[in-house]
């Protein structure tokens, strides 16, 4: 918003001078002299915004109402101590990556690891030096900048492909719906039968392409912003040898492939249940199915192998294509595609991004094995349902 002293500036070439946003800063300790004078009072001479609680209960509820930028606590204190303060933050999205300290008298190395497993950025041993502290607090302000500049980067990046990407995979397929319907429009009553259908099946192709960038793109945005992970992981779905071949079946339709097809291991009869929904599942099997038929020439095989494997279940799908080098597969991400002057692709470079991300939402791994120009392996592996695990 502009202010008043602002609008004076721009009028009149007055330069306001920039006034930094102070950090806030939370101090959780029930010895008042400590965090009054020793540690509040050496704080706001360093130029932070000071917030102080006498115990845990107080302290959180003081972080989820004032959201600081970073939190300092002790670790023994009444009603609640610091490592409850600490779980208890990382259950909301608002105070999870709030950079946390902890204070303790206690130097015992079990009770340091202890905290640095909740998520604890740091621990001071009582006594410590003022300057110790200030050292652990801009240390981790140094750290958290340097993530949020990453993570700016990448979020540039991103934009970046998706300007360079989307437009192209919009257009395209709108294009040809767009013209082949005006031609339709003002041709039909002439037009033959087999010339009518002809033009109806452009328009069915282009208009499942643009279909399913769309529903992609949505995909992938609802995958980023989920929050609710054990409700996620409680579905299952239960597959089996003919269940996976139709799924792989429907995508390589799409390219006249079905018969390239090749499934090994397992019997047929043999079903489980695995951890993931089977939309999910559905859409995993359809991605790696997608790219396999896209980059490997038509009656060459695409090989499916399944199995078990310990407490998971492993589809691998191999394809004798033009594979990848092994920094193309460092650097698989959104809207990024691969020598895209060298050979037509369609789609926005969503396809693998998805799946690496369903399988990891579900506690699961996607890895890409790859020789240029000779063959590609997707390694797929996904937990099998407790449920499963219980009766066996």
């Amino acid at each position: 918003m502009l202010t008043i002293e602002g609008l004076f500036g721009l009028l009149f070439g007055i330069c306001i001078p920039f006034q930094p946003i102070m950090k806030k800063i939370l101090v959780i300790e029930d010895d008042a002299s400590l965090r009054e004078f020793m540690i509040k009072y050496f704080l706001e001479k360093q130029g932070y915004a000071v917030i102080t609680a006498e115990n845990g209960a107080v302290g959180l509820e003081k972080a989820k109402h004032d959201i600081p930028d970073l939190i300092i606590s002790d670790i023994m204190m009444p009603q609640m101590n610091g490592y409850e303060v600490l779980r208890a933050l990382q259950q909301s999205p608002d105070t999870a990556e709030i950079p946390f300290i902890f204070l303790t008298a206690m130097s015992n190395r079990s009770d340091i690891r202890n905290g640095m497993n909740l998520g604890a950025d740091d621990f001071l041993v009582k006594p410590f030096m003022s300057q110790e502290l200030l050292n652990a607090i801009n240390k981790r302000f140094e750290k958290k900048a340097k993530l949020e500049i990453r993570a700016n980067q990448r979020l540039e990046n991103l934009r970046e492909k998706i300007a360079r990407v989307l437009p192209h995979e919009f257009r395209t397929p709108l294009s040809t719906i767009l013209g082949v319907s005006n031609i339709l429009l003002e041709e039909c009553d002439d037009m033959p039968k087999d010339e009518l259908k002809e033009m109806l099946t452009f328009l069915n192709v282009s208009a499942k392409r643009l279909n399913r960038l769309i529903e992609n793109y949505l995909l992938y945005v609802s995958l980023e912003n989920i929050v609710d992970f054990e409700e996620l992981r409680s579905a299952s779905v239960m597959v089996s040898k003919e269940f996976i071949l139709e799924q792989f079946a429907q995508q390589a339709q799409r390219y006249d492939r079905v018969s390239d097809l090749v499934v090994e291991g397992i019997p047929d009869d043999d079903s489980i249940s695995i951890a993931i929904s089977e939309p999910h599942f559905v859409k995993l099997i359809e991605e790696v199915c997608d790219n396999a038929c896209k980059f490997s020439e038509k009656d060459t095989p695409i090989h499916i192998t399944l199995s078990t494997r310990g407490n998971s279940y492993v589809i691998s799908c191999s394809n004798a294509g033009v594979g990848m080098t092994h920094q193309q597969i460092q650097e698989i991400g959104a809207f990024m595609q691969f020598e895209r002057e060298l050979r037509e692709q369609q789609g926005a470079g969503l396809g693998l991004v998805l799946a690496r991300k369903i399988v990891e939402l579900h506690d699961g791994s996607l890895t890409i094995e790859s020789i240029p120009h000779v063959s590609t392996t997707f390694r797929i592996t996904l937990p099998i349902a407790v449920n499963e695990l219980s009766y066996t």
